[in-house]
């Protein structure tokens, strides 16, 4: 109900970038696809939304860096329309719940627009909401040409800080992936064999091996590879074979 206050405050204009913006978010699915829009509506207003509530009344080393309290506190205090922490302590007025909340969908429909483009319907999280894999050695070195060669990305990546599919940034930073499962895995206690998991990139170390980043798109897609765990299972899975001598 209190999004659709907001719809009070941007017109009734049915082609402006804000109403097309609203009826995307409000018609949302409440899944965080990569390619959903809504998401990325959400993203955005989440993120604004928390800075216009939080910033001006914590201290900098205290704003909001993602995590599911920050859904608690602003959950309770949609309760309390004329909650202290609604109002812009950098203004000379006294702000509201709905006034904030129409205020942060604007900003964030803003900065979609920059980001984005105009078209609505083209706007999709996964293109805010990036994963790069990089490298552990070298793959902050500052030096360009290195980093290209072991870095991995940036990819369009699905999920959200407090969800299932648990992947997260840091929203005083951007919408930028900064912490993810770096490895899935389910375990068939009744069958080893039958177990499954993912990881990030590949089995390989070596960025010009094949089995560097093949595993990418599956971790990308949510997919899975089957656990060789029986002797059996491992040499009917084996390729290649790596000897280490002394």
């Amino acid at each position: 109900p209190e999004l659709a206050r907001i719809g009070e405050s941007i017109g009734s204009d049915p082609e402006s970038v804000e109403f097309e913006a609203l009826a995307a978010l409000l018609g949302w699915d409440l899944r965080n696809d990569a390619d959903s829009t809504g998401a990325a509506v959400f993203g955005a207003f989440w993120r604004e939304l928390q800075a216009a509530v939080f910033h001006d009344d914590l201290p900098e080393d205290l704003w909001p860096q993602g995590g599911s309290r920050w859904f608690a506190a602003i959950d309770v205090m949609l309760d309390a329309p004329a909650h202290p922490l609604w109002d812009d302590a950098g203004t000379s007025g006294s702000e509201d719940r709905d006034t904030m909340l129409a205020m942060a969908f604007g900003a964030a429909v803003a900065d979609l627009r920059d980001r984005l483009g105009g078209d609505v319907s083209s706007w999709a999280w996964g293109d805010l909401h990036t994963a790069t894999f990089e490298n552990q050695t070298l793959g902050q070195s500052g030096i360009g040409l290195i980093e290209n060669r072991f870095n991995r990305g940036p990819y369009p990546t699905a999920g959200g800080e407090s969800i299932v599919n648990a992947v997260g940034s840091d929203p005083t930073e951007g919408f930028e992936v900064d912490w993810l499962p770096s490895m899935r895995m389910v375990i068939d206690l009744s069958d080893l064999d039958a177990s499954l998991a993912i990881h990030t990139t590949g089995q390989s170390g070596h960025p010009y091996h094949e089995h560097y980043q093949d595993m990418i798109p599956l971790w990308l897609e949510g997919a899975n590879t089957h656990m060789a765990w029986s002797r059996g299972a491992v040499e009917m899975a084996t390729t290649d074979r790596l000897v280490l001598l002394p």
